[in-house]
C-alpha cells in the first residue's frame, strides 16, 4: 500500500505536521544560506495539543492555529507507521527524573 497515507483512520488537524522520524534521530546539515531568507514558521511540539496549550495565553493559542503549526509524533517513512517524537524535539515531562522537577519549580 505505498500509495495510501499510512496514517488513514486516525485523527489529526489541519495544521499538524509529522516529524521525520529517520532525520529526527540523525539531522540532515544544511548550510544556513540555502534556508535564511525562507518565510518562518512556529512549531509547537509535545504529546497532545492540550498538553501543548497548558498555560499559554488565548491569543498564543490562536496565533498557533493561525500562522503556526502542531506536532505531537514522529514518521518512520521505512515501516510506515507513526513514531513517539524524539528526545530532542520533546521530552515528555512523565520521563524527567523527580529531582529535575523540583529544581524547575524551585527556579
Amino acid at each position: 500500500m505505498r500509495g495510501s497515507f499510512p496514517l488513514n483512520g486516525t485523527y489529526f488537524q489541519v495544521n499538524e505536521v509529522f516529524a521525520d522520524h529517520e532525520s529526527s534521530q540523525n539531522p540532515i546539515i544544511v548550510p544556513r544560506r540555502l534556508i535564511w531568507n525562507l518565510p518562518r514558521r512556529t512549531v509547537y511540539f509535545g504529546t497532545s495539543t492540550p498538553s501543548i496549550f497548558k498555560g499559554l495565553r488565548t491569543e498564543d493559542i490562536q496565533y498557533c492555529f493561525w500562522k503556526g503549526f502542531v506536532c505531537v509524533r514522529g514518521f518512520d517513512q521505512k515501516t510506515r507507521a507513526p513514531r513517539p517524537l524524539v528526545a530532542r524535539l520533546h521530552f515528555p515531562a512523565s520521563k524527567v527524573t523527580r529531582d529535575k522537577r523540583a529544581m524547575a519549580k524551585e527556579g
